[in-house]
């Protein structure tokens, strides 16, 4: 959590490992739902995003800035908006892609 200032986490979420967290970000559950949401392993969740409900957000899926979430996200989705919606599946090739980029 690179800046933890008003973060929320309900008590029955589930977050896998490596995964990133920035500020003002909710994960919770809907009012009628016992069931918390899901984060797996190397998601990236950012500034204000919100996600509620009995969802999953997938392995290395990106949550983008203020996005709203009410629905699962696949492994390496890319979700914006409000409501939430995937604008693109990541794949290992982008990965590599965006790596090689950065490198000298």
């Amino acid at each position: 959590m690179p800046h933890p200032a008003a973060i929320v986490i309900g008590s029955g979420v589930r977050i896998g490992a490596n995964v990133t967290i920035y500020q003002s970000m909710t994960l919770g559950r809907v009012a009628n739902s016992p069931i918390y949401p899901a984060v797996e392993d190397g998601a990236v969740l950012y500034t204000g995003a919100v996600i509620i409900g009995p969802v999953t957000i997938g392995k290395s899926a990106t949550i983008g800035v203020s996005s709203v979430v009410i629905k699962d996200v696949p492994d390496g989705g890319v979700v914006v908006g409000n409501p939430g919606r995937v604008i693109r599946i990541a794949t290992p090739a982008d990965a590599l892609t965006a790596l090689a980029a950065v490198r000298p």
